[in-house]
């Protein structure tokens, strides 16, 4: 990078990202019902569950842009002393604590909504607080938690230039090696479990780094992630039955080739939309619409943090109170809860961030 290695230039349209990979998030959720309520090989079925399947890419997207913010701000400090306390001081309150709050009020709401007392029930709440159960969603946290545990070790290897080159093979190295072990003894929870990502947060490790080179290759091979994306993508989310039927008897061959296509996928998806928010951020637009486009993801994505806490919540009142009313058009109330979900977690979290102990909510 050109600039100062001591003050990293801001990068604006990181925000475009995060609004992107938070409205995928909101449709996981949203559709999730609609994939399991509509018969097998049903247009309705199909449809929700090829929407479902295609922004599996949320979660890793989060991820590799944490990696990539995080190596790209503290390059820097990769040889200074001191900075680890203040680093983890900052994550413990705008990390943990919202994340220790939100799971204790979808504790409590999931106890009265069932009709028993939060009180009598707190050794289960500390249980989901260790497991990051509470809600669906909030495994995401334990991941995170995992990752910046383990961040200042990752950082220090930087000044190693082996690793540094190589970076990106080693986490796939990683992941690999976990998967297979994953087979043979099963964890219970892999996907709460860190090494579970290791790809996507290795390549937006090297992407922070050696953000403006990582830029240019990215901008040189554009086609052939799109085409990387699309084989992917197709044999992830269609051909995954398939592969696992013709390659019966070669159980080891099949998982090998799912492991290879779902993170590809993955990755091709967090490496093309970094692509499509760095030519939306820096592109000169002399017309309206597009400059509302960015107006719009900017607001979502300085708020996304918060949109994904409370998102669940719109999404659990509104199946308690609407699926009965839209019984009867459940794709329009799917549609209907999608935008709830998105459109009022947006308001809250921007009405939120307003308020000085704001940050106790959604974080900073």
């Amino acid at each position: 990078m050109n600039q100062s290695v001591n003050r990293p230039k801001h990068i604006g349209y990181l925000d475009f990202y995060r609004a992107i990979a938070i409205i995928a998030v909101v449709a996981i959720h949203a559709t999730s019902t609609a994939v399991t309520h509509y018969a097998n090989n049903t247009f309705q079925q199909e449809f929700y569950y090829f929407w479902n399947q295609f922004f599996q890419f949320a979660v890793p997207a989060f991820l590799f842009l944490s990696s990539l913010v995080l190596f790209y701000n503290y390059n820097s400090k990769a040889r200074d002393r001191g900075w680890v306390p203040a680093f983890y001081k900052k994550r413990l309150l705008y990390i943990f604590v919202p994340y220790l709050v939100w799971s204790f009020i979808y504790f409590v709401v999931k106890q009265v909504i069932a009709g028993k007392q939060p009180v009598d029930h707190l050794e289960r709440f500390a249980e989901q607080l260790l497991t990051g159960t509470a809600h669906t969603h909030l495994y995401f946290f334990l991941i995170i938690l995992q990752f910046y545990v383990i961040f200042p070790i990752l950082l220090s290897l930087t000044r190693h230039a082996v690793f540094t080159k190589y970076m990106p093979l080693y986490f796939i190295a990683a992941q690999a090696v976990f998967y297979m072990i994953h087979l043979q003894v099963h964890f219970e929870r892999m996907g709460s479990m860190l090494p579970s990502y290791f790809i996507v947060i290795g390549f937006g490790a090297w992407m922070g780094l050696n953000f403006e080179k990582a830029l240019r290759i990215l901008h040189s091979f554009r086609f052939v992630v799109l085409a990387a994306l699309i084989a992917g993508g197709g044999i992830f989310i269609y051909g995954s039955s398939y592969v696992k039927i013709i390659l019966e008897d070669m159980p080891f061959v099949t998982y090998a080739l799912l492991f290879v296509f779902r993170n590809l996928f993955t990755l091709t998806a967090c490496l093309l939309l970094m692509l499509i928010c760095e030519q939306l951020g820096t592109r000169k637009i002399k017309h309206s619409s597009p400059l509302k486009v960015r107006a719009i993801l900017n607001s979502l994505g300085t708020v996304a943090f918060g949109v994904f806490l409370i998102h669940p919540l719109v999404l659990l009142f509104w199946r308690r109170e609407f699926t009965t009313v839209f019984a009867s058009h459940f794709s329009m109330g799917i549609i209907l809860s999608y935008l709830a979900a998105l459109g009022l977690s947006w308001l809250l979290a921007l009405g939120i961030r307003k308020v000085n102990w704001g940050w106790v909510l959604i974080g900073r």
